[in-house]
């Protein structure tokens, strides 16, 4: 679908290319001509400061560039009026015709109104959570959780084909830890003596687990070889750990399409195959590193052991990619759990990674552009942390100490619709703060309720008239409806029409915020024009006189309802008809 942003856009930017052609202008970056269409302080339907950036280009101080632009503007058949300001800006005036043809597109186009072709079916595999099962999805995970989930839907909306994938953690040394840890707490059943270490997980979430071993094994495990102990309480508590994690991000309506497993990757020897093609590349070398700037302890000593050369792509200094004994990093499975999703021929990939994982975002990308000849083939997107609030106090939390606060408790506090809306209220790359005090407020200052109660007023209309028997069902006179719109309904439908480039640019800037904040704008304008209606008699929405004026106002207020029930299913918030 083609917006009247991109339109404007479009014609702007080939009078560009028309102009450098003709070497009228020197070069002229694209990206810096922008046209305001939400701003309050345009004059104008739109404003746009082409005039601005390209007058500044003139090769020729004669070339009269205002003169030449206006009859281009006036080229424009769906343009009511325009001027060019002496401040340098060119504002616009569309004509009410070519407003109304596209309140009638979202009438007819429906829940589709909105979506593009503008990935080309392009294949992306969005890997987030991915979080370690060593315990329950906690609120620290949140973000990056719905962040995920909500830019899957904004990019199939767009046009991609998605797949939503969590990485499965499950070998290395937390996971021995976490046996062991569950192993201790299955003895504690059995009336054993245990002492949880430092560094073990004493969640209470293991006893529910070892519980369910005594009920199914009984004793068995008391005197099994260790080895086999040790397998067996690895694969169960991994098992067992996923299936609650699937199950509180259902709470949320978060699904994966795929679940990837650290060990099968090791399985396929992917390891090597990446390991051959950075030494074809001479990409790695035997040789020694500096010590980690965070690594304070005294007994640290460097090592000969095998080299990435990351400096030579994206990253500050070199990586290891295996130990001084022998065995691969954990940057090299990483590296090989890339290689396999290359493999499966995705387009790109976007990983969504927290803020404790920045430091590791170059090498990364580096490796993978090693794999894939690709410099933009892997887009790490990070999420800043959320500091949970109650009563004014900030709650402090650790899953390794096992006061962690998990996805379940906070959702059965304020529920799905706050946690999944506040969570991509702002840019990810922003720390935030969620009071849980405030999101369950029924008022203003909570955007979420304010946003659902434009909708059930809107709906309060529309269900009001149906009862009356005035709908727009087989309604045809739109011709004639641009006479009852006032200034104010005219602003609100240019924001409802404006709504497929903020789905673009939310897709093709990978920033779910923008949809908040388009909603926030667009359910302030509403209640605004709301609230001047209860004193304005012309500015209410039925009219049991004047049908046709009744149903000019159904037409905007049906679009209205259809945009804003597009959003909350992309978000996955209820449009909640009464409140």
């Amino acid at each position: 679908m083609i917006d009247y942003i991109s339109n404007l856009l479009n014609f702007l930017y080939s009078t560009v290319d028309f102009l450098e052609d003709k070497k009228l202008v020197t070069k002229i970056n694209k990206s810096n001509i922008n046209i305001d269409f939400a701003s309050k302080s345009k004059r104008g339907d739109v404003s746009s400061n082409f005039y601005l950036i390209v007058n500044k280009k003139i090769i020729d101080s004669k070339y009269n560039l205002k003169k030449f632009l206006s009859d281009q503007i006036s080229k424009l058949t769906f343009i009511e009026k325009f001027e060019i300001s002496d401040t340098g800006f060119i504002n616009i005036n569309f004509k009410k015709e070519y407003i109304i043809d596209h309140l009638k597109k979202i009438i007819k186009i429906n829940s589709n109104y909105g979506n593009s072709q503008y990935g080309k079916n392009e294949k992306i595999n969005i890997e987030f959570v991915s979080a370690n099962p060593t315990g329950p999805i906690t609120i620290a995970h949140l973000r990056g959780a719905v962040l995920g989930d909500v830019l899957g839907s904004i990019l199939e909306k767009s046009g991609y084909l998605v797949t939503r994938e969590y990485y499965v953690n499950d070998s290395g040394s937390q996971i021995d830890i976490l046996s062991n840890s569950l192993y201790k707490r299955y003895q504690q059943l059995y009336k054993f003596e245990i002492n949880i270490d430092e560094n073990e997980y004493p969640g209470e979430y293991l006893i529910e687990i070892a519980k369910k071993i005594k009920d199914d094994y009984g004793d068995i495990w008391l005197d099994e070889d260790k080895k086999k102990t040790n397998n067996f309480f690895k694969k169960f508590a991994i098992e067992n750990i996923i299936k609650d994690i699937v199950y509180d991000l259902n709470l949320l309506k978060i699904k994966f399409d795929i679940f990837s497993k650290e060990s099968e990757i090791v399985n396929k020897n992917l390891i090597e195959e990446v390991f051959s093609i950075l030494k074809d590349k001479n990409l790695l070398y035997e040789g020694y590193l500096d010590k980690p700037i965070a690594d304070d302890s005294e007994n640290w000593e460097s090592r000969k052991q095998l080299l990435f050369k990351s400096t030579q792509i994206f990253d500050d200094r070199d990586r290891a990619f295996k130990k001084a004994n022998g065995e691969w990093t954990y940057f090299a499975n990483d590296a090989a759990y890339h290689l396999d999703k290359y493999k499966r021929n995705f387009d790109k990939l976007i990983n969504i990674w927290g803020a404790d994982h920045i430091g590791y975002i170059p090498r990364m990308r580096s490796v993978v552009s090693a794999i894939t000849n690709k410099n933009d083939y892997l887009e790490i997107l990070n999420c800043q942390i959320v500091r949970l609030i109650k009563d004014n106090q900030i709650l402090k939390m650790s899953k390794r100490e096992g006061n962690f606060i998990s996805l379940k408790q906070v959702f059965n506090l304020v529920g799905k619709d706050p946690l999944r809306y506040f969570m991509i209220s702002t840019r990810s790359e922003t720390s935030m703060d969620f009071d849980l005090n405030k999101v369950v407020q029924k008022n203003k200052d909570n955007p979420v309720f304010y946003c659902q109660y434009a909708y059930a007023r809107v709906s309060s209309v529309i269900n009001k008239s149906k009862e009356l028997g005035i709908t727009i069902d087989s309604f045809s006179e739109y011709e004639n409806i641009k006479n009852y719109f006032s200034n104010e309904e005219i602003e609100i439908i240019l924001k409802l029409i404006s709504y497929p480039f903020i789905l673009y640019q939310s897709a093709k800037f990978k920033e779910p915020h923008r949809l908040i904040n388009y909603i926030e704008d667009l359910s302030s304008t509403f209640h605004s024009f709301w609230n001047k209606g209860k004193e304005n008699e012309s500015l209410r929405l039925i009219d049991k006189e004047n049908i046709t004026k009744t149903q000019s106002k159904l037409v905007w207020l049906s679009a209205f309802r259809i945009v804003l029930k597009n959003i909350f299913e992309i978000i996955k918030i209820e449009p909640t008809e009464s409140m």
